[in-house]
């Protein structure tokens, strides 16, 4: 197992480097008469054209983007390496400064997300392939289509009508305006940067309540999809599985049916569940930024849309390479965890 996790440890490096340079590739894309706008002031008074004109190829001769693609790429992969993300003008602060203090939020928000929607899919998708045809599983089945086929924005403006607008229960944002000067304060130590966490931490439960009640709409948001396709992809392993000979022959040395799917089907079952984490990982990814903006959530998501309305360069790249690099890990762990769960893997 430790050479199987090894050897997928040593790939990390090889796929991070192909994804940045595929990353700039696209950015090559943008003219450089445009890329050369992030590093001049949009603040500009009494140039001339000439003057600005002058100002533009100074500019393009200092940062080098006139240079050479691999001159260029190695400059761009050493200041990504040496933290150096870029600098944001519509946000006036440093791009992984940025992304560092945002993160919190939205991977709360994922995995408030995450969990409950893994959990409903694992005893939803059973019942669905236990009651095949039957009531159960034609009520999964259509609730799955549904949840796969409503897009997120129009669950998300849907959810905030009935249950904030209307009955006024779950509001947007992070916290109410109360809690802000209470986390700001001496007495309240921040461990983790989730909110959730750091109030039990911190033994304030009523912090915790109000930290909870504001993720219930956008974690539900993002759950929806992912549940959906987390069940439909179980219901269907979960069928091919019940049909093989040893869980006949596992049926036939007397177990009941719940022993059957959870001892011998559900573990096989759940192998393309973990196979599936990376395109998951994505649907999370492209998810959260709409959910952000739609429910006033100060995280890596809506701070990114913003940004790239404003033409900011660097933090669309910032939040690519983010993207990226989640993605990869996710996947990385799905591999490592799919040799835990299958050993047979383990010899590829």
């Amino acid at each position: 197992m430790i050479q199987y996790i090894l050897r997928r440890l040593l790939v990390l490096p090889v796929i991070l480097l192909l994804v940045t340079l595929i990353l700039f590739v696209v950015i090559l894309q943008v003219p450089v008469e445009q890329r050369v706008m992030v590093y001049i002031p949009s603040f500009r008074p009494n140039l001339t054209a000439e003057q600005f004109q002058e100002l533009m190829n100074a500019t393009i001769e200092r940062y080098g983007l006139d240079r050479p693609f691999f001159d260029q790429y190695l400059d761009w992969l050493g200041n990504l390496v040496s933290g150096q993300w870029g600098f944001s003008p519509s946000w006036r602060e440093f791009v992984l400064d940025g992304l560092v203090r945002r993160a919190p939020a939205t991977l709360e928000l994922t995995l408030f997300a995450m969990v409950p929607s893994i959990v409903l899919a694992l005893v939803l998708g059973t019942v669905a392939a236990r009651r095949r045809n039957g009531l159960p599983d034609h009520l999964v089945r259509a609730a799955t289509f549904v949840g796969w086929a409503l897009p997120p924005f129009i669950l998300a403006l849907v959810l905030m009508n009935v249950f904030y607008a209307w009955q006024g229960w779950f509001p947007p944002g992070r916290m109410s305006v109360w809690v802000g000067p209470i986390i700001r304060s001496e007495q309240f130590r921040s461990y983790t940067g989730l909110l959730t966490v750091d109030a039990l931490l911190n033994g304030n439960l009523r912090i915790f309540g109000d930290a909870l009640r504001h993720l219930v709409l956008p974690a539900l948001t993002l759950a929806i999809a992912e549940w959906a396709l987390l069940t439909r992809i179980l219901r269907s392993s979960l069928l091919e599985v019940l049909g093989q000979d040893y869980v006949t022959t596992a049926r036939a040395k007397g177990l009941t049916e719940s022993q059957v799917v959870s001892l011998h089907a559900r573990p096989n079952a759940i192998l393309p569940l973990i196979s599936a984490g990376a395109v998951v990982t994505s649907l999370l990814i492209s998810g959260v930024v709409i959910v952000e903006v739609i429910f006033n959530l100060n995280g890596i998501g809506r701070w990114a849309a913003i940004a790239i309305l404003q033409y900011d360069v660097p933090v669309a790249v910032g939040f690519a390479l983010f993207s990226s690099v989640v993605t990869v890990l996710a996947s990385l762990a799905a591999d490592i965890l799919y040799g835990v769960v299958d050993p047979r893997v383990r010899l590829y």
